[in-house]
Order: C-alpha cells, then structure tokens, then sequence
C-alpha cells in the first residue's frame, strides 16, 4: 500500500498523519522527491535514491510541446478546455509506448536477473513475435538518449542497480546482433535499471513519470494559451 494521509481516529478535524507522523511537522524536514518516495515505497529513501530520484524526476518534467502528451494538452487548450480537462487530456496519452515503457521492462529485468529468461533467448522470441522491446528506441534520440545517459551514469556513480544497467545495455547489444538494428537505451529504460536497483514494484515505472511529467504538461497548458 502506499503511504497517504490519514488522520487520527479517521477524524479530519484531528491532525493529519504521513505514515505515523504528523504530515505538519513531516514536511518541514522533507524534499518533495523524499515525499514522493516515501509515498510510494513505504519507506525512507537513502542519500543516493534520493539524488537519483531527484534527477529522474527533472530530466522527466517535460519534452517539449511535441510529445503526445503535450500535443493533446496543447490541443485542448486552443479548444477551450480547463487546464483540469487539458491535464487530463494529456496524462492519457501516458502509456507503454509513451512514458510507460519502465515497468514492463522493469518485469523484464527482474525475469532475466532471477534466471527466468536468458538475453538472447528473450530477444529471439520478441523478434519472431514481432513485439518491440520497451525501453529501447526512441522517436527523436536515434543514436544515443543523453537523459538515459546520464542516469545510467549517475546509477553506476553511487553504486545502484549496477546489475541491471549492464542488463538493460546487454540487451541493446543482443538486439542489434539478432536484428541488426542499433536502438539507444532510452530514458524509460535507464529509470527500469535505476528502480530495479531500488527493488521497487515494476507498476511504479509509470507512476513516477505521471508524477514528473504533470508540472511541464500545465507548463504547455500556459504557452498554448498565449500562442
């Protein structure tokens, strides 16, 4: 379950509680990105969860009014929608081929971490399905995702889901042996490995991004008001 608020005795007129502590004092002496983790995985993140955490959740914020989500947020602005009704707009274009491919491949790398599936076996089977493997790919960034980059880079840095960045890079390189196509690991492939290493829910993949990418979406809410 995730850590709400609640109140004492379930009385709303009585102090309202994060966990078992008093959310008014709770949040004088915690970041949001420790909130947000703490919300969502019962527990207190580390120093080194929280600066990725942290960095994660900046390099997701937004990706320009492009996106499919900023299309459709945009989109709703010009026709008059509230920004509720564009926000909303927005967050369901927010799916595995965008924004969520994390927690499927966060599935995947558990799988092949625990011995479930082997690299070569599990890429030879998504190509004779034909299915495309998450986390690998991406519209804009066809040679390298600097964002994926740099937290795969700062993971490696502060000893974190080591294990699974070398995953996820083995199996770009398997793909591109069995395929010959050369797919970047993208930014939803390097929060998999990062979350793996934290030992989080793979459903979490997609909640963190819904969470990050809701300020720049109301961010592109504004601007198509004034284009």
């Amino acid at each position: 379950m995730a850590r709400t608020i609640t109140h004492q005795d379930d009385d709303e007129t009585k102090p309202a509680l994060f966990g078992d502590k008093d959310h008014l004092e709770i949040s004088q002496s915690r970041t949001f990105t420790q909130m947000v983790f703490e919300l969502l995985v019962e527990r207190e993140p580390s120093e080194s969860e929280t600066k990725l955490l942290d960095l994660i959740l900046n390099l997701s914020i937004d990706h320009g009014p492009h996106s499919p989500s900023g299309v459709e947020t945009m989109k709703a602005a010009k026709d008059g929608k509230t920004m509720s009704e564009a926000l909303a707009s927005g967050v369901l274009q927010i799916n595995e081929r965008h924004g969520g491919a994390g927690g499927p491949l966060m599935e995947i790398l558990y799988g092949i971490e625990n011995g479930q599936w082997t690299i070569d076996n599990l890429v030879t089977d998504y190509l004779k399905e034909g299915k495309r493997l998450p986390g690998l790919g991406h519209r804009v960034y066809k040679d390298s995702d600097p964002r994926a980059q740099l937290i795969m880079k700062t993971a490696l840095e502060n000893g974190i889901g080591e294990e699974f960045v070398k995953i996820v890079n083995d199996l770009r390189d398997e793909l591109e042996k069995q395929s010959g196509k050369s797919l970047p690991v993208n930014i939803d492939g390097a929060i998999a490995a990062v979350f793996c290493g934290f030992g989080l829910d793979p459903k979490l993949g997609i909640a963190v991004f819904l969470i990050a990418r809701t300020p720049g979406l109301i961010g592109q809410y504004l601007n198509a008001l004034e284009s």
